[in-house]
């Protein structure tokens, strides 16, 4: 059984795989009515609900990591994977995952990329995003500007010391930070306007597993679609 919004195409990238299971509400009482061997949960998700209740009916718990690099993700992989019987089938995910990065890193992409959000919101060293940017040759300006984990960078610093491309998500849940006036400034269209803009519309971003390859390999893509046809990083036409 999966989470009800699990079969949200707006929200996950393997809403249509979903829908071959039951759903259920994320309730304890839900969930112990499926009556499951093991479940699979957030530490939000415990936090919030009763583990000892799940124990005392003999249900295994196993906590979710939330990993920010590359190894903490093939650690998780395999963790999922034992603890759902299927150890083999999470190594072989895993070789697949380090074969496709190993191709990725095979084309140099030697930018910085920003990812911005329409509030201003950006992820530097620390975090699955900064994983995703390294795993596709990039560099993180966030970084480079000083941000460590989540935060927001102000547009006086994106200015003064812009990056080569823009990676801009199409998050569900922005629709406020869509009306920020910061992503409305005009000298941020002109600046986005004369760079290159890598807009995410995959739904691959959201946690941190191993299917962030596929947002690698999409970022990879458009910046190398993009760059041919300027055949030199944006920075250097500014």
């Amino acid at each position: 059984s999966l989470s009800r919004q699990s079969q949200d195409a707006k929200r996950f990238s393997q809403a249509a795989q979903a829908r071959r299971f039951v759903v259920n509400d994320a309730t304890t009482e839900d969930v112990l009515q499926l009556q499951p061997d093991v479940v699979l949960a957030s530490r939000r998700w415990n936090a919030r609900h009763q583990q000892g209740l799940l124990q005392q009916q003999g249900v295994r718990n196993v906590t979710v990591p939330f990993p920010t690099d590359w190894p903490g993700i093939f650690a998780s992989t395999l963790k999922i994977g034992q603890a759902m019987g299927r150890e083999a089938a999470a190594r072989a995910l895993v070789a697949d995952v380090q074969a496709r990065l190993a191709r990725l890193q095979a084309t140099p992409r030697p930018l910085s990329a920003l990812y911005l959000r329409p509030n201003g919101g950006s992820a530097g060293a620390r975090t699955h995003v900064d994983a995703v940017l390294s795993a596709a040759g990039l560099r993180n300006h966030a970084t480079a500007l000083g941000l460590q984990g989540w935060g927001r960078i102000d547009l006086e610093r994106i200015l003064l010391d812009p990056p080569d491309v823009f990676i801009v998500p199409a998050l569900v849940n922005d629709s406020s930070f869509a009306k920020s006036s910061f992503s409305r400034h005009p000298q941020l269209q002109a600046l986005m306007a004369a760079r290159q803009v890598v807009l995410l519309q995959e739904n691959d971003w959201g946690c941190s597993n191993w299917q962030l390859v596929e947002a690698a390999e999409a970022v990879a893509a458009q910046v190398d679609a993009g760059w041919a046809k300027t055949s030199q990083p944006a920075g250097a036409r500014s």
